[in-house]
């Protein structure tokens, strides 16, 4: 029978190995659509605030 520090240090490192595997996985293209659209929305927000502060 295990010990409960062998089971928790086992479970530790299987989840720290499916986290990196979840890293390294590349981004769906319409998820990286999504983030260029999002990126260009705050740029125009930044730009529309700079123009409130100079109006």
């Amino acid at each position: 029978m295990k010990s409960k520090d062998d089971m928790q240090q086992r479970l530790g490192l299987g989840l720290k190995n499916m986290y990196l595997s979840v890293l390294e996985e590349p981004l769906p293209d319409d998820m990286l659509a999504l983030l260029d659209q999002l990126d260009d929305d705050d740029d125009e927000d930044t730009d529309d605030s700079r123009s409130d502060l100079n109006g």
